[in-house]
């Protein structure tokens, strides 16, 4: 037993001095350590840097900043020439602010000094609401009311730049100010944005699931204009002519002003060599009467000589095929073209390099030649639309639009 209890004394003996000690740091060790001050940093407006303990800090506002160095020094410099401070202490500015803030006396003056100090010490809102303070003491304000924004109208009233752009019918968006017709345009643009995305990725899809019926169906089902963009660049990228067919068929069910003459495009496109192909272009062009004057007005405009043979010829067969007796005057003028074409020519012999003392073989040349050109399909679409054939004779043509100014199929007025 007096072992036992021997242990026990020494155990108990142990945790005692270690309280001791313990209690020894908390209460004796800073007496040994130098007071910790905390170095506040204040960069200079002409690029110095100043570190040390800010002595006048609860001066509202600091005329002057008192900075007591790291070496004992204190110093002193002008408000004016800081151009920031960057504290370095464990007291945030919001706690720094509750422990003078609420008990200067409440007047306009020590707003004024507390809304000041805030701005320096990154405090926006309590700037704010200490310059909103002094306006309920005096509206009229200067100082609050410039601080705050407010600048006086042409009818002496303080507003806002926000109340001027609200007043002048701007709303403000997460883009900025915008009119409600700017963010209704937006709306318009973003959404077609979503749309021209959802409809690559789908037809996309349907393509790749052709020649399957379901597919097929998806394809020529599609009614919604924002496809037509989509389905307009497939059309052109396809290299296969039932898959085109049935693109040209999707853009007549859409049946917008711009996908007919996305069709009516395509039926005269020197790219487009397949029979069938162009064959269906007309067979919906005719399904859309009420666009005929506008698309037979766009073949019109490539009756010119300078638009080439191909495309004169072309235009008058489309023009042909939706029956367009408005156009005959330009037809007949482009009867027959005088074409330009450049040509390389070989030259026949040597000639000689003044250069060199080798005989040496010329470069090709590039020579114009002009030609007269009969178009044949304009001559076809002549015979069609009259009923007559007076051959390439111009002059036979000119004569009887003339002698046929009270015919339905056009007005004589527009023959040369």
């Amino acid at each position: 037993m007096k072992i036992r209890y021997r242990s026990c004394n020494l155990v108990l003996n142990r945790i005692m001095f270690i309280l001791i000690l313990i209690l020894f740091f908390i209460y004796a060790l800073p007496t040994f350590l130098p007071n910790i001050i905390y170095a506040d940093k204040f960069l200079v407006k002409n690029g110095g840097k100043i570190e040390g303990e800010h002595i006048n800090n609860k001066e509202i506002p600091h005329k002057t900043h008192k900075i007591k160095r790291p070496d004992g020094i204190e110093i002193e410099i002008d408000s004016d020439a800081i151009a920031r401070k960057i504290p370095d202490n464990p007291i945030s500015p919001t706690t720094e602010y509750l422990t003078f803030a609420p008990i200067l006396e409440d007047n306009i003056d020590n707003h004024l000094k507390i809304a000041e100090w805030c701005r320096r010490n990154n405090l926006p809102e309590l700037n704010k609401l200490h310059l909103n303070q002094i306006l309920e003491k005096d509206p009229d304000n200067e100082t609050a009311r410039r601080l705050l924004g407010y600048t006086k109208n042409a009818n002496g009233i303080w507003t806002t730049h926000e109340q001027r752009l609200l007043d002048a019918g701007l709303l403000r968006t997460p883009k900025g100010w915008m009119t409600q017709q700017q963010i209704e345009v937006d709306k318009i643009l973003e959404r077609r944005k979503n749309a021209k995305n959802y409809w690559q990725k789908e037809i996309k899809s349907i393509l790749n699931g052709l020649p399957d019926a379901h597919s097929r169906k998806t394809l020529l089902s599609i009614t919604d204009p924002d496809a037509a963009t989509t389905i307009a660049t497939a059309l052109a990228k396809e290299r296969n002519p039932d898959i085109r067919i049935l693109l040209v068929r999707t853009l007549s069910n859409i049946g917008t002003s711009a996908t007919i003459q996305e069709i009516a495009r395509w039926a005269i496109n020197q790219t487009e060599t397949i029979t069938s192909v162009k064959r269906t272009c007309f067979d919906e062009l005719r399904k859309h009467k009420e666009s005929h004057p506008i698309i037979i007005g766009l073949y019109a405009t490539q009756l010119k000589p300078q638009n080439g043979v191909y495309a004169i010829n072309a235009a008058a067969n489309a023009i042909a095929e939706l029956d367009g007796k408005n156009a005959i005057p330009q037809l007949i003028d482009v009867l027959i073209t005088t074409q330009t074409e450049t040509r390389l020519i070989k030259p026949n012999g040597g000639v000689f390099d003044s250069n060199s003392t080798s005989l040496q073989w010329g470069q090709p040349k590039e020579v114009k030649i002009t030609r007269e050109v009969k178009n044949v399909e304009v001559l076809k679409a002549l015979c069609a639309l009259t009923g007559v054939n007076f051959g390439f004779d111009k002059n036979a043509w000119k004569n009887w639009i003339i002698q046929s100014r009270n015919s339905q199929y056009f007005n004589a007025r527009r023959c040369n």
